[in-house]
């Protein structure tokens, strides 16, 4: 098949990749596994760097990435769907990129695609795909009905218009929360604008582009494209969750583990919307689960907000 050399391309088969690409992708593909979805993203340059091309495949028990590398060969990372945390979405302007998280070795990796936006709705395919596999006995189609749908009708129509947009396909939304940006005295930002979806699957947080003061953005700019990064993560992966306050802001700590091990994840939000956030997040865990982390733990990876 003709692969496009400026945009990602869904792929018919292996064999309809580029090399290096190819080749790495058969190898790390299970034998006689069927693949259920592939994609293929040129390299391309922005202003800042040059992004390799890449091969995502989505098979029945996991995932892989094949990366062209700067001498001309190829890097390849993969996981079963046992293994696999959360998945981050970043869609800005005119650059994409997917973010899988996932355990190897007892440690938390990740590994990440970039690609141009217009393939943007590939992705998103391929991110529904991998939360079908982490968790299939959640995957039937719910309708969603009115009282889904006034759970945001509140939200700024920027926030509005992506809730919808990354709401998870035929899930059943349970509860919404948005919050604004929080600033410090100087009205210098020290968490952006965000949201959280739970749906009876996944957690989807999304957050907005942190920006440098609490000037509000010309009336020309509200609709322009959503620039941020939507996390998206499952709940069987959710072993915990702890709200705690601090000077200026209040924050939601998740523990998300699978079997080999785990990560965290913070979420800053404004300190008036604690007992909402709280609120929302008691319908994830069931009775009994724990709740809280250490007041005193700190937290190694970067926020989600």
């Amino acid at each position: 098949m003709e692969i496009d050399t400026r945009f990602p391309t869904k792929l018919n088969t292996v064999s309809d990749a580029p090399e290096p690409l190819r080749s790495a992708s058969v190898e790390g593909l299970p034998s006689g596994e069927p693949v259920r979805l592939l994609l293929h993203s040129p390299a391309f340059q922005t202003e800042d760097e040059k992004s390799p091309a890449t091969v995502l495949a989505v098979t029945n028990t996991g995932w892989l990435v094949v990366s062209e590398t700067e001498d001309g060969g190829a890097a390849l990372e993969k996981s079963d769907f046992s293994d696999t945390l959360f998945l981050e979405l970043t869609p800005i302007l005119l650059l994409g990129q997917l973010r899988i998280t996932f355990v190897a070795v007892d440690t938390s990796r990740s590994v990440t695609i970039k690609f141009e936006t217009v393939g943007d709705e590939l992705y998103r395919e391929a991110i529904d795909l991998i939360l079908e596999g982490i968790d299939p006995a959640l995957t039937a189609v719910a309708e969603k009905d009115r009282n889904e749908a006034s759970m945001l009708e509140a939200w700024p129509i920027k926030f509005r218009n992506e809730a919808q947009r990354f709401w998870p396909k035929g899930k059943r939304l349970l509860a919404a929360v948005h919050w604004p940006a929080v600033f410090d005295e100087l009205q210098q930002q020290l968490a952006p604008a965000g949201a959280l979806l739970i749906t009876d699957r996944e957690l989807v947080v999304i957050s907005d582009e942190k920006k440098s003061s609490a000037e509000p953005a010309p009336a020309d700019e509200v609709e322009e494209i959503f620039g941020g990064i939507i996390t998206f993560i499952p709940r069987v992966r959710l072993a915990a969750f702890h709200v705690s306050h601090q000077e200026h802001f209040s924050v939601l700590a998740l523990q998300v583990n699978a079997a080999p091990g785990g990560d965290k994840l913070e979420i800053l939000f404004p300190s008036n919307d604690e007992k909402a956030i709280s609120k929302a997040m008691e319908q994830v865990l069931p009775p009994g689960a724990p709740r809280n982390q250490t007041a005193n733990e700190k937290f190694v990876r970067g926020t989600a907000g």
